[in-house]
C-alpha cells in the first residue's frame, strides 16, 4: 500500500478563495465591482485571486499525474518490481514523468504562488530532469525490440539507473505533495468559513463533505490500528450532510460521495491492496466531479 498523499487528486481553490464573504464570485475572473475607481482592495483581491489561480495550474498537474499513477499501477507496479529482481522485459510501463515536468515547469515559468513551494518544487524539477529522459529511452527501447538486437545489453545498462532514480523520485515527490496538500486544505478551511459567513449553506456543505472525507482518507493510511466504528460514524455523518444538499447540481457529486463511501468501507473490511487503489480511484472521481461544480451555483 502506498502513501495517500502520493495517490490522490485534489480539488482545485475557487478564485475567491482568499477575499471577504461580500465579494464571493466564483471560480471566473469577473468584476468583483461595477464602478470606475480602483481602489487599494481590489487591486489587493485581484492579487490574491491572480495567486489561487497560479497554484490551480500545480494542483491539476499533481492531480492529472496522482490519477493516472494509481490507473496504471497495474501496469507501473510489475515493470519496476521486474526491474530490480534483474528480469528481462519486453514492455515497459512508467509514470507519465514528461507530461509532469512539462506542466511543473509552465506553472513556474508563470510564478511560484507561495514560499514553502519554492524548496520542493525545486528538488522535484531537478528530479525529473534526471528521470525523464531515463523513461522515454526504455520506453523506446521496449517499442522498438531494440533489446533483440543487443541481448538486453541497453536494459542491463539504463534498468538498474531507473529503478535508483525511481526510488530517489519518490520522496521528493511527496515532499512536494505533501506542502501542496498541505496549503489546498488551509486555504479551503478559509473558503469554508467564508461560505458559512455568507449563509451559503449547500456550498458550506459541500466544502465540510470534501474536508471530511479527505481527513477519513488520511487517517485510513496513517493509522495502523483503525477505529472501524469510529470510521464508519464519520463516514454516516459525512454522507448525510452530502444527502442534505437540495441543488440538483450536486447530484453527480453526491452520487461520487457515496461510492467513494463504499470504496472505504470495503478497503477496511478487506485491507487488500486492489480494494486500496479502488477507494483512490473512487475518491479521485469524486474530486473530478467537485472541481467541475461551481460552488456558487449550488445556493
Amino acid at each position: 500500500m502506498k502513501p495517500f498523499g502520493k495517490r490522490v487528486a485534489m480539488a482545485v481553490l475557487c478564485a475567491a478563495t482568499l477575499t471577504s464573504p461580500f465579494f464571493l464570485s466564483g471560480c471566473s475572473m469577473s468584476e468583483l465591482w461595477q464602478g470606475t475607481e480602483q481602489s487599494r482592495k481590489e487591486i489587493a483581491q485581484r492579487s490574491e485571486q491572480d495567486q489561487v489561480q497560479l497554484f490551480n495550474q500545480y494542483v491539476k498537474a499533481v492531480s492529472r499525474y496522482n490519477r493516472m499513477a494509481v490507473m496504471f499501477d497495474y501496469a507501473n507496479t510489475p515493470t519496476l518490481n521486474e526491474l530490480k529482481a534483474g528480469q528481462h522485459l519486453t514492455v515497459f510501463n512508467a509514470p507519465n514523468f514528461k507530461q509532469l515536468q512539462k506542466e511543473l515547469e509552465e506553472a513556474k515559468q508563470v510564478g511560484i504562488p507561495y514560499d514553502e513551494m519554492k524548496e520542493p518544487l525545486d528538488k522535484l524539477l531537478s528530479k525529473l530532469n534526471e528521470i525523464t529522459p531515463v523513461a522515454e529511452e526504455l520506453d523506446a527501447y521496449y517499442k522498438s525490440k531494440g533489446y533483440t538486437t543487443d541481448n538486453y545489453a541497453k536494459e542491463q545498462q539504463l534498468g538498474p539507473k531507473y529503478v535508483q532514480l525511481y526510488e530517489q523520485f519518490v520522496p521528493i515527490y511527496a515532499d512536494f505533495n505533501n506542502v501542496m496538500h498541505k496549503i489546498n486544505t488551509d486555504r479551503l478551511q478559509q473558503r469554508l468559513q467564508q461560505l458559512r459567513d455568507a449563509g451559503k449553506k449547500n456550498a458550506a456543505a459541500a466544502q465540510e463533505v470534501h474536508l471530511r472525507l479527505t481527513a477519513v482518507l488520511e487517517k485510513i493510511d496513517s493509522e495502523k490500528q483503525l477505529d472501524v466504528n469510529a470510521i464508519n460514524q464519520e463516514l454516516q455523518a459525512i454522507g448525510d450532510v452530502s444527502n442534505g444538499i437540495t441543488s440538483p447540481k450536486y447530484d453527480s457529486v453526491k452520487t461520487s460521495v457515496n461510492s467513494t463511501i463504499g470504496a472505504i468501507r470495503t478497503y477496511m473490511g478487506s485491507k487488500q491492496d486492489n480494494d486500496y487503489n479502488r477507494m483512490i480511484e473512487a475518491y479521485n472521481h469524486y474530486i473530478s466531479n467537485l472541481n467541475t461544480t461551481n460552488m456558487n451555483e449550488l445556493d
